[in-house]
């Protein structure tokens, strides 16, 4: 696809931001209808042979002016304004969400493939220390929406948004990616694809590319060499990609499937290192939720070291090998392997938020608020660590830092809302919030709507017993602990130390249930 030149291109698309063509454009219709006008009526008006000609001659002059005002004013809904310039990008100003790309294939088996694009650019980008990337979660809570460009930009606290459309029959794929500035709601790069699909990496690089350039970013050689597919073998990224789509799933047997989809991706190529560390996260949550049986830790151990050994720059490795040294209890390995991601990936959300977990279940009450508050600005859109983190100045009875903590949490909870107003994690969470606001009333409403979006979900009851403990309900709080072990929330660790269990620890009823984990 033949582009124009960069300089040309840019002017044009200032023209556009500025509403110049279309101001050009209106200004001409105009001025010809006034001249029609006045050929029409001058003569039965009786005025002068050179009143025609000063009509034209007025249109005429008024045309470089109108362009002029066009380019240096707007019309706000506020009333007129000098338009902005769009200055070169910041640290402030580089953060970008990438939306679910459109599945165009007709097909909605196809539609883990055009998500999985999303994801992996999303991913890619993350990797860069001075980007920040909008969360899958808030970015994804748009698909199927029809938003304009600038209530994105407000909704996900963004600068730029990446859309586009992927169409996959057989072993051809059409892809179509734009680079949007959301904020001022013009397009910077738009680019149409026709591969084959075994030239999907190279579409990526691209992209990406392209991205790099349009936000003026510099990427270091450490940077560069980690924004590198960790696979060539696009079989194998296809069902990379079916596994961390089911993973990211709630429904029974999820983690089971997702796990079956990645140790395909490990057979095609067993080199894969992403494939590795996803994979290392289902042992893990097979041992938290559903088997306590010790061969889920040790294969957690074995492709974790994996993932470090195949690609020992990426912070999702380190990531990874930190959660296996974390769920067997290993917790100083755990910590260094964290460090490690977090020094590769400052601005990488799940290091830190694993890190701030395995703080809080140590009972390092103080290590995991600062944690916390450090993933919360990592994803400034994400509710749950902010949550979190005022759970833990409660913890250690800081009553201010707890209000204003849970004060940031209810903002983001709401704004939550607003993107997907049946999220039963946000609702349980904010009523946490709630309560620490003093508005314990609506915090039940909260909760008891959680329930009814999501009444298998052992995440709500365990929440949703925390609550009831601290307000006094405590046959409530027990019912949902009851609940949530049936329905897998088996990490014994989290019922020791978590603070909100406290008035329930010497009760009877409470003391059985804890044999059951």
């Amino acid at each position: 696809m033949t582009e124009a030149a960069p300089n040309t291109k840019s002017f044009w698309q200032e023209l556009q931001r500025r509403r110049v063509v279309r101001v050009a454009l209106a200004y001409m219709i105009v001025g010809w209808l006034l001249i029609q006008v006045a050929d029409v009526t001058l003569e039965p008006l009786h005025l002068p042979v050179w009143a025609g000609t000063l009509v034209i001659w007025l249109v005429g002059l008024g045309f470089p002016v109108a362009v002029v005002l066009a380019w240096v004013l707007d019309l706000t809904p506020q009333g007129i304004a000098v338009t902005p310039n769009i200055s070169e990008p910041t640290i402030d100003d580089a953060t970008i969400a990438v939306l679910p790309f459109v599945n165009m294939s007709g097909d909605s088996e196809n539609e883990y493939f055009s998500d999985g694009m999303s994801e992996e650019l999303l991913n890619l980008l993350a990797r860069l220390k001075h980007l920040r990337v909008c969360s899958r979660t808030s970015a994804f809570s748009l698909k199927g929406t029809t938003l304009d460009m600038p209530s994105i930009s407000s909704k996900l606290g963004v600068r730029y948004v990446l859309e586009g459309s992927v169409r996959r029959a057989g072993n051809k794929v059409r892809i179509t990616a734009q680079l949007i500035d959301a904020r001022e709601d013009c397009h910077l790069w738009s680019e149409t694809y026709d591969r084959e699909l075994q030239d999907i990496f190279a579409v990526q690089d691209e992209i990406a590319g392209h991205i790099f350039s349009s936000l003026k970013l510099t990427l270091t050689p450490d940077e560069r060499q980690a924004i590198q597919s960790t696979t060539q073998n696009v079989n194998a990224l296809d069902f990379y990609l079916r596994g961390r789509e089911l993973y990211h799933r709630t429904e029974p047997g999820h983690l089971e499937e997702s796990r079956k989809m990645f140790e395909e991706a490990l057979r095609i190529d067993p080199d894969y290192a992403l494939a590795w560390a996803g994979i290392t996260y289902t042992h893990v949550d097979t041992y938290w939720y559903r088997d306590k049986r010790s061969v889920w830790i040790e294969r957690a151990h074995e492709s974790s070291k994996k993932a470090v050994q195949l690609a020992p720059h990426l912070a999702e490795s380190h990531g990874a090998r930190g959660l296996a040294y974390r769920v067997d209890g290993q917790h100083e390995n755990a910590e260094a392997e964290f460090l490690k991601a977090m020094e590769i990936n400052p601005n990488l959300f799940e290091p830190i938020h694993f890190y701030a977990q395995m703080a809080r279940s140590m009972e390092r009450y103080e290590k995991a608020a600062e944690l916390f508050e450090l993933a919360a600005r990592a994803r400034p859109e994400d509710y749950q660590a902010m949550a979190l983190a005022a759970n833990m100045h409660a913890a250690i009875g800081d009553t201010a830092k707890c209000l204003e903590a849970a004060k940031e949490t209810f903002i983001r909870v709401k704004h939550a809302l607003e993107l997907n107003p049946a999220d039963p994690r946000a609702l349980v969470l904010g009523a946490g919030s709630l309560h620490y606001t003093g508005d314990t009333e609506t915090a039940v409403a909260w909760v008891e709507r959680a329930f009814k979006l999501d009444p298998e979900s052992s995440s709500t009851a365990y929440n949703s017993a925390c609550l009831f403990a601290n307000i006094g309900e405590i046959e409530r709080a027990l019912d949902c602990i009851e609940l949530a072990i049936k329905l897998g929330s088996r990490n014994e660790r989290y019922y020791q130390t978590d603070v909100d269990l406290n008035p329930l620890r010497e009760h009877p009823r409470f003391i059985e249930l804890m044999k059951r984990l």
